[in-house]
């Protein structure tokens, strides 16, 4: 079996016309729309026909750019003025896979078989990837024991919080130390997690850091330590992610601080902090074979001046090739 890959660097969104012109149900990822014979092809060929007209491409400015891998030959196009692109194959069986810009699920294909001299259309629709926002906590430290409301709103929902988040926020007694009340419970920080399925913005390979698995303790350490994170902090940080960054052998990081941080959540709090502090980290792993040559990206520090509000969290992000290939 032979079997194709694209990538693409395109934000596609749902087009329900089309669904409606195809006959087709939603929610749907592929659908073989026709295949039949053409006199325009010769026995020994087939064609596939895509069809991307169910995703909104931006006609003023196209940047829609296919990369397509058959049998270890690659090769790039963009779809034509309607939306399709003709592939010539040989007759066979093919499972086709295609990878929408980060924020949209993969699609893979069934294997599909094409006859000697037909024409086979396939229409695509990619649809938003749920993106994990995983371990954001949040530490708090007033001058003096001091009650403090916490309101969070992420950008998706929330999947997990603890202590439970109520609809009004988060109703803490902090202390100095970091040591958390609610509800006559302690609490180190307070907990969430929470999935998006919006289109994140595509992750600049421009600037960052290219981690090897037994660089990883030192590297986060240094890091960190850099941002102005206590030893309780650097720890909670390292043992969660520290695992993860590891098994993946080989990574790319890019930090999101303060101000960036709310694409992810914004964040109100009251009485406000002299110093907030927030930075999540972008975790994206990567082949060996793949050569990312990054500005090592500024790292901001913390001013614990004052009542100090400190936040991390993260998230895990595929590597998109035709990104990485335009820097």
């Amino acid at each position: 079996m032979q079997k194709l890959l694209f990538t693409t660097s395109l934000l596609f969104v749902f087009s329900p016309a089309v669904l409606a012109e195809e006959g087709l149900k939603s929610p749907w990822e592929y659908q073989v729309i026709s295949s039949s014979a053409d006199p325009s092809i010769d026995q020994q060929h087939a064609a596939f026909e895509l069809d991307f007209s169910a995703n909104n491409m931006d006609s003023q400015n196209p940047v829609f750019v296919i990369q397509l891998s058959c049998n270890g030959v690659i090769q790039r196009f963009a779809p034509d003025a309607n939306s399709r692109k003709t592939i010539s194959v040989s007759p066979g069986d093919y499972v086709l896979q295609l990878a929408a810009d980060q924020g949209f699920n993969e699609i893979t294909t069934k294997s599909i078989h094409i006859d000697p001299g037909f024409r086979t259309v396939i229409a695509f629709q990619f649809h938003p990837a749920e993106v994990m926002y995983l371990k954001p906590v949040i530490y708090l430290y007033p001058e003096i024991e001091q009650q403090v409301n916490v309101q969070l709103q992420p950008n998706g929902k929330f999947s997990f919080t603890y202590p439970a988040y109520p609809e009004n926020g988060w109703s803490v007694t902090a202390q100095p130390n970091g040591q958390l009340a609610v509800d006559g419970k302690n609490y180190p920080y307070l907990f969430w997690e929470g999935t998006n399925t919006q289109p994140m913005t595509p992750v600049d390979y421009s600037t960052g850091f290219v981690v090897n698995g037994d660089e990883v303790t030192t590297f986060l350490e240094e890091k960190l330590t850099a941002m102005g994170l206590n030893d309780r902090e650097r720890t909670d940080f390292i043992t969660f992610w520290g695992p993860r960054m590891v098994q993946s052998g080989k990574s790319f990081v890019q930090f999101l601080f303060n101000e960036a941080y709310d694409a992810i959540a914004t964040i109100s709090v009251s009485p406000q902090p002299t110093s907030i502090f927030r930075v999540y980290m972008l975790f994206t792993p990567l082949e060996n074979t793949v050569e990312l040559n990054p500005v090592p990206q500024e790292i901001k520090s913390v001013d614990r001046e004052g009542f100090t509000l400190i936040e991390w969290g993260g998230s895990e992000i595929n590597y998109n090739q035709t990104l990485a290939s335009h820097e």
